[in-house]
C-alpha cells in the first residue's frame, strides 16, 4: 500500500495545484506540505479530516489503510430512484456467488455496449 505521503502527493496534482496553493488552502508552510509528501512529518487530526474533505477521500484513504478513495458521502447518494448507492451495494452483497457472477456479467456487457455506442458516435460526426 501507498504512504500518506505518495497519497497526498497524486491527490494534489490530480487536482493540478502546487505544494505551494496547498499550503495556502491549509493554512501551513510550503515545507510543511513537502515533509508531509516526503513522510517526514504527518498532520494533526484536525488537519488530516480537512484534507480527507477537501480531496473528498477517507482518512482511511489518506493513511494508506484502503484502496478505495470515494467519499462516504458516495454511499448516500441516490444510484436510482428509491435507491442509495449504500443500499445498492448491501443487496449485491446479499447476493449469492451465481448471483453476482451473473451480475458481473450484465455489467461488463453494459460496459462493452457504452464503449461502442461512443465510437460509433465519434465515427458518425
Amino acid at each position: 500500500m501507498s504512504s500518506f505521503g505518495e497519497i497526498l502527493s497524486e491527490l494534489r496534482k490530480d487536482k493540478e495545484i502546487t505544494q505551494k496553493k496547498l499550503s495556502d488552502i491549509f493554512h501551513v508552510s510550503v515545507g510543511t506540505i513537502s515533509n508531509y509528501e516526503n513522510n517526514i512529518h504527518f498532520p494533526d487530526i484536525e488537519k488530516l479530516m480537512e484534507m480527507a474533505d477537501y480531496f473528498g477521500v477517507t482518512t482511511d484513504y489518506l493513511l494508506g489503510r484502503c484502496e478505495s478513495d470515494l467519499s462516504p458521502d458516495v454511499f448516500q447518494e441516490t444510484f436510482v430512484p428509491g435507491r442509495t448507492v449504500g443500499s445498492f451495494i448491501k443487496s449485491i452483497r446479499s447476493l449469492r456467488t451465481d448471483r453476482r457472477n451473473a451480475l458481473n456479467l450484465i455489467l461488463s456487457d453494459m460496459e462493452i455496449r457504452a464503449t461502442i455506442d461512443r465510437c460509433d458516435e465519434r465515427s458518425s460526426r
